[in-house]
């Protein structure tokens, strides 16, 4: 795989790849001004709970928080093989603790399944530390570094365990990411200043090991990870507060487009989507609502201003409520925003989350973007989330 990174990797990655990495830079400049204006510690309290949060989510051991975090003692540190070996040696220390996807928000049908991180079952040998350690140290993008690692990680730990990945899988297959390459992807990460890795459950990285060749394998994870760091770039944009901005602060020409456009296009799938139910139930309605604050729209991202535009269908005694939030990132806004989707669904026993996206379907709009350049991904977003939320509806 060496072969495909140092001076060639850019024009090795799909085009697409290359946006997206394009705009994790773009959005890293204005993570980098954001920050300056914040205390070292306030930084640093910030990334930690963010940390906790994603390593709660994954019912993992707590100590996983302290392996994903350097530091700033540690952030100069080189990536050798002692040091990696240092690394796996605690990593193997973790509990094994799973979660269930229930407890993630996640509707379970019949027999809960856990989803939890591989343990580490094996004793890195020198050679393969330095195998890693060579993989860490690699000449690209931070982003296309971290993703290599992490597969040289995955492929080291299946050679020392015995097991011969058979590439039959389907390209981009998921399964249980393993500890040790989440924490030596982190690191990488943050020796590039950049956030660390905060791998979603909601949709595992794929499987670096099986389908298609090395470069495919490559290119789909370095966009996976491309989307996890700028939801972690994003995340750490949120938890910035220097000041309250002005109550009656005028909209950004940008957000005030972005937020009619989601308006007016959850509108035009109102009366498609009541056909189907009244089909289905011939008393059931859908409304439009729309409004600013949080009601109703609680992301958990730190903002100064959200929006949302509400899709309220019922059918009897069930309703769902679908929430299309656009929000300002930060406080003050840096201009970033971020357009997510929630759906709260009422039965006769009760209320729950049910919209099944992860962080990574969310659009992240720049403020250096012209009006049509995230609209596709945005109308997207609201397609899968209104497709989403009828299957719910129906099923319920």
């Amino acid at each position: 795989m060496e072969s495909q990174l140092g001076d060639t990797v850019w024009e090795t990655l799909p085009e697409r790849v290359r946006v997206d990495l394009r705009d994790v830079d773009s959005l890293r400049a204005v993570w980098t001004r954001q920050r300056q204006d914040q205390p070292l510690d306030v930084r640093g309290a910030a990334r930690r709970e963010l940390t906790r949060e994603r390593v709660r989510e994954w019912g993992a051991d707590p100590g996983l928080t302290d392996l994903l975090l350097t530091g700033s003692s540690v952030s100069g540190e080189p990536m050798t093989g002692p040091h990696i070996a240092a690394l796996a040696g605690r990593v193997a220390e973790l509990s094994a603790v799973g979660i269930p996807e229930p407890a993630l928000g996640r509707p379970s049908e019949g027999v809960s399944v856990a989803r939890a991180l591989r343990p580490l079952r094996i004793v890195l040998s020198s050679a393969h530390a330095d195998d890693l350690a060579r993989a860490a140290t690699v000449p690209a993008h931070p982003v296309v570094r971290a993703a290599h690692t992490y597969a040289e990680c995955a492929r080291v730990l299946a050679e020392a365990a015995g097991e011969e990945p058979t590439g039959a899988g389907p390209s981009g297959a998921h399964g249980p990411p393993g500890a040790l390459p989440w924490v030596l992807a982190s690191q990488v990460l943050q020796r590039a200043d950049f956030p660390p890795l905060l791998l979603d459950p909601g949709a595992p990285p794929p499987d670096p090991c099986t389908g298609g060749d090395r470069g495919e394998r490559l290119a789909i994870l370095v966009a996976h990870f491309a989307r996890l760091v700028t939801g972690a770039l994003r995340g750490e944009l949120g938890r910035s507060r220097t000041e309250v901005p002005p109550a009656q602060s005028p909209v950004p020409p940008l957000t005030a487009v972005t937020r009619r456009r989601v308006l007016e296009y959850v509108r035009s799938r109102r009366e498609p989507v009541a056909l189907i139910l009244r089909a289905l139930a011939p008393w059931a309605s859908a409304t439009v609502t729309s409004g600013d604050g949080v009601d109703g729209a609680d992301t958990g991202e730190g903002c100064s201003s959200r929006w949302w535009t509400c899709l309220e269908l019922v059918a009897g005694e069930v309703s769902l409520a679908l929430y299309v939030i656009v929000q300002d990132v930060g406080s003050p806004p840096c201009g970033v925003l971020a357009v997510t989707a929630n759906a709260r669904l009422v039965t006769p026993e009760g209320v729950r989350q049910t919209l099944e996206m992860s962080r990574s379907d969310s659009v992240t709009v720049m403020p250096t973007d012209c009006v049509d350049d995230r609209w596709p991904q945005v109308r997207d977003l609201v397609d899968e989330a209104v497709s989403r939320s009828m299957n719910e509806l129906t099923r319920a």
